[in-house]
């Protein structure tokens, strides 16, 4: 038995789902049921009911679930009280790209167990900005590029954040994998027209397209969301698209789990012929620790 699996034990009693929990908990389903299915094994009873309706702790298993929180709060306890920095953390703001969860998740799983607060969050540019700048994250993830360079480089400066490329990237539509344009190998604004724009986040559009663009291709009235949870249902059931800036994901075609496409798109109206520079920015003053740096190297092996 490991601080990990009761860990886990704690999370899917909370969440009453395994799918729910292994989203909160940043592992994959899989290896958080086989994880439960271990200790249960070697406990010699079942701690977790499954049936069609959810996940339900066992009589037995509310027992030991009771005696598994009192010891992991113990064990945050001994953290706070003997560990230099307590209970350690690291957290990432984003724009939503799909190799920033990847790496995330692959940071959780190699750290976890070992009293770090992990938190990530997505959300437009300038709230990732300003994140890193309050300290609420230690990195952020954005990209300069188009209209954007010139206006997000001076907040930067004026904010006494550096950013640091990682690779030269291009715009992408996303949509979902029923969509009637998800088996082109590229897509023209032109090819959009019919299609519902959804977006939380206008900083892209404003990016890509000039003005006059953006009224040629029916992009000035978009359907505007506030999550990305909403978003990501209208493109789904309403043949809709969004734009994203950063790396393609090339094996998002070839693994049947991902419901999305990234599809890159051709601008012939480009207000910039500059590639887009996609990288991570940190506080001047901030020495990059250990953990922040693992998590660099992991974003770098999927790019």
């Amino acid at each position: 038995m490991t601080i990990q699996q009761i860990r886990y034990v704690i999370g899917v009693a909370d969440c009453g789902s395994f799918n729910k929990a292994a989203e909160k908990l940043y592992i994959s389903q899989p290896s958080l049921t086989s994880s439960i299915h271990d200790l249960e094994d070697e406990l010699g009873f079942e701690l977790f009911k499954r049936t069609s309706r959810g996940t339900s702790v066992t009589e037995r298993g509310k027992a030991f679930l009771a005696d598994a929180k009192n010891l992991y709060q113990s064990y945050e306890e001994l953290l706070k009280k003997y560990c230099s920095q307590g209970v350690k953390s690291f957290s990432v703001s984003a724009l939503y790209y799909a190799f920033a969860r990847k790496a995330f998740v692959q940071l959780v799983k190699d750290f976890s167990g070992m009293g770090y607060d992990f938190s990530f969050w997505e959300k437009r540019a300038q709230n990732v900005i300003e994140d890193v700048a309050s300290g609420d994250s230690d990195i952020g993830l954005l990209y300069l590029g188009g209209r954007n360079r010139e206006e997000l480089s001076k907040k930067l400066e004026a904010k006494s954040l550096s950013f640091t490329p990682l690779t030269e990237c291009k715009p992408f539509v996303y949509l979902h994998k029923t969509h009637p344009l998800s088996k082109k190998d590229e897509v023209f604004p032109e090819d959009l027209i019919p299609y519902h724009f959804v977006t939380f986040d206008t900083d892209d559009v404003k990016a890509f397209f000039s003005d006059e663009a953006i009224e040629k291709y029916n992009l000035a009235q978009p359907i505007t969301v506030t999550d990305r949870a909403t978003e990501l249902n209208l493109i789904k059931n309403l043949n809709g698209y969004t734009f994203l800036s950063g790396a393609a994901d090339n094996h998002a075609r070839e693994d049947e789990s991902e419901e999305f496409y990234t599809i890159p798109l051709q601008i012939p109206e480009a207000p910039d012929s500059e590639p887009f520079t996609l990288g991570y920015i940190t506080k001047n003053s901030s020495r990059i620790g250990k953990i922040a740096n693992r998590y660099i190297s992991e974003i770098k092996k999927i790019l």
